[in-house]
């Protein structure tokens, strides 16, 4: 995905803790502890670490996220995501080289 389809990054030298919510695209580079809530697209970039619940219309990893995740639309998994929960979604793509714990419903 191009870097200026993105509405908004946290970068790597960032850490957040809290609660978000959006409604467009955003990409995690750095590390996130919380809840995620929205309409729009997640990217948890290569040196993203994520430790949340999720609920949002798509989500894409390429780094890793700890948490169990409602997306609306689909969910991809990256060469080399880690994901450790349960997931939720009508479309899943997991990459060759992707890790997934959990369960799924779809």
């Amino acid at each position: 995905m191009r870097e200026d389809a993105i509405d908004t990054v946290i970068g790597e030298d960032i850490t957040f803790r809290g609660s978000l919510v959006y409604s467009n695209t955003l990409k995690i580079n750095g590390n996130f502890r919380g809840t995620i809530q929205s309409s729009g697209k997640l990217i948890i970039g290569n040196s993203g670490e994520v430790e949340a619940d999720l609920d949002v219309g798509t989500l894409v990893v390429e780094g890793k996220l700890k948490g169990n995740v409602v997306a609306k639309e689909k969910i991809e998994l990256k060469k080399p995501s880690e994901l450790i929960g349960d997931i939720q979604s009508p479309v899943l793509e997991v990459e060759s080289g992707s890790r997934f714990l959990g369960n799924c419903s779809m």
